[in-house]
């Protein structure tokens, strides 16, 4: 299996969310699993549509059926499940820190420097 596709535990917590794609005469109309890995893969990529593989069907089709699930507000109600789920034994909290120039931090200036018009106006008066 691919890193970067959802494992049978994964889609097991998804599937209830997901519309539709269950039932069919001839079993399920289309393949939902494939579709929520073809957003995990665009996510991962930052792709364009056009860069989707073949294995994740049409890319007119993905992207299609991806605003329609927007506008219905399902990755909305997944996301909703999925962050209330949340496992959160694995996670790091980094405190990275960034040294700023002096200027930053308001060091005195050294002596002739430029003053902003505003401030030499005031001094002058």
């Amino acid at each position: 299996m691919d890193h970067q596709e959802l494992s049978d535990a994964q889609w097991t917590k998804i599937e209830p969310f997901v519309p539709g794609g269950r039932k069919g005469r001839r079993g399920p109309r289309s393949n939902n699993r494939r579709f929520i890995n073809a957003l995990i893969w665009m996510a991962r990529s930052g792709g364009r549509w056009r860069d989707l593989p073949e294995r994740y069907g049409n890319y007119h089709t993905v992207k299609k059926r991806y605003y329609r699930w927007i506008e219905a507000g399902v990755l909305e109600k997944i996301f909703a499940v999925l962050s209330a789920q949340a496992d959160l034994e694995w996670v790091s909290v980094d405190s990275t820190s960034i040294r700023a120039h002096a200027q930053a931090a308001t060091a005195q200036r050294k002596r002739g420097a430029k003053r902003p018009r505003v401030l030499a106006v005031r001094a002058a008066a």
